[in-house]
């Protein structure tokens, strides 16, 4: 974990759209009371159960947002990018963190004080409708997650989760799949050994090809109607 203020607030062009509608006097308070955290693969940038301090703008890497369970069973509940603002579910609430999030590749981080964020929001208006809209996104995306898990077979949640790296977090294909194949699992809360089954069977069929980390869907439309009919 390394600590360097190297940007400037006024000329990012990583900030989060929740900051768009900021004047010049709010975008320099924003700089002046933040933090440039870099943080190496499998770092913890926030973990659940510990005081939530800040708000997060995130600007370089991928990072996964855990949720812990008992015995070591954790549920990953999606992906952190570039330009994602992340609060959390508690900063309404009681100040605490309840979910981890954890580094996947190197990241950087702004960490910005809450209160001072929080009163930013008090103040704006504009900034206070575009955090709520990026929260409700973010709440959308776990209902979505949630029906999937209730509804799809092992074979639709694979489909779907590959689907979704290719189009949303890596928007590439064929894709370097940084993430392990333990994350894989607990993305689609299964074992580990389905996940490879499946991915087995997969490519035996010619949806898809790996090689090392790369993944190629070979037929998207395949890949596609596994994912739709579960």
């Amino acid at each position: 974990m390394e600590f360097h203020k190297t940007l400037d607030c006024s000329t990012c062009s990583m900030a989060s759209p929740v900051f768009c509608f900021l004047n010049h006097q709010e975008v320099a308070k924003i700089d002046d009371n933040r933090i440039e955290v870099s943080f190496n693969p499998g770092d913890t940038i926030m973990k659940s159960g510990t005081p939530k301090t800040h708000v997060m703008s995130f600007y370089q890497g991928l990072a996964k947002v855990t949720l812990e369970g008992k015995d070591g069973k954790n549920f990953i509940l999606d992906f952190i990018r570039p330009q994602t603002f992340f609060s959390g579910p508690g900063f309404f609430f009681d100040n605490k963190h309840y979910l981890t999030i954890t580094a996947v590749e190197p990241c950087k981080v702004c960490l910005i004080d809450m209160d001072i964020f929080f009163q930013m929001m008090k103040d704006n208006f504009e900034m206070a409708f575009a955090f709520m809209e990026n929260s409700n996104k973010f709440i959308m995306n776990l209902i979505h997650k949630m029906e999937s898990l209730l509804i799809k077979h092992h074979h639709g949640r694979v489909a779907e989760s590959l689907l979704y790296l290719s189009g949303v977090i890596y928007q590439s294909n064929p894709f370097n799949m940084s993430i392990s194949r333990k994350d894989l699992s607990d993305l689609t809360a299964l074992p580990k050994e389905s996940v490879s089954r499946i991915l087995q069977e997969f490519k035996n069929e010619g949806i898809i090809n790996m090689k090392d980390n790369t993944v190629h869907i070979l037929k998207e439309d395949s890949l596609m109607q596994i994912s739709q009919n579960g």
